[in-house]
């Protein structure tokens, strides 16, 4: 760790005792403890701290229980969707709404949405005016040809 940001409220022996504690639980997980989760061991010497303060954070032990278990679930890298966000190819928005879920679309319904034009627009036809199509052609295959 670079530089330890201690909370105010931590005098000269809540500091040293922090250091011990985070020192202890470096020394005990060892190599084992990935630098993107050193802050694990941050945490839990804080809360031991406030533990030991008497600072309770309003929540039984069977609500800390279920916090674990949801973590826990959370971290196995399985999601499930309940059924009611995801039924029948609608979904609800957050104003309430009921509309088609975009993963329930086909592909090839998504891409005729896509690729057919406007009905207002009018689409050119390669011969307007008096261009000579074989001329023009002609020119094209020249200016394209690679000496």
């Amino acid at each position: 760790m670079d530089k330890t940001v201690y909370p105010e409220d931590y005098d000269d022996e809540m500091k040293a005792v922090y250091d011990d504690l985070y020192s202890r639980g470096r020394q005990l997980i060892g190599k084992k403890l990935n630098e993107n989760d050193e802050f694990l061991l941050d945490l839990s010497a804080k809360i031991t701290i406030n533990k030991w303060k008497g600072y309770d954070n309003g929540l039984s032990q069977e609500e800390v229980d279920k916090l674990k278990e949801l973590h826990k679930s959370n971290m196995s890298g399985t999601f499930e969707t309940p059924p009611e966000l995801f039924y029948d190819g609608l979904m609800r928005t957050e104003d309430g709404k009921v509309t088609r879920h975009p993963l329930d679309i086909p592909q090839e319904e998504v891409f005729e949405k896509n690729q057919t034009p406007p009905k207002d627009v009018q689409v050119p036809t390669p011969c307007d005016d008096d261009v000579d199509v074989k001329i023009l052609t002609e020119k094209v295959d020249e200016m394209l040809e690679v000496n």
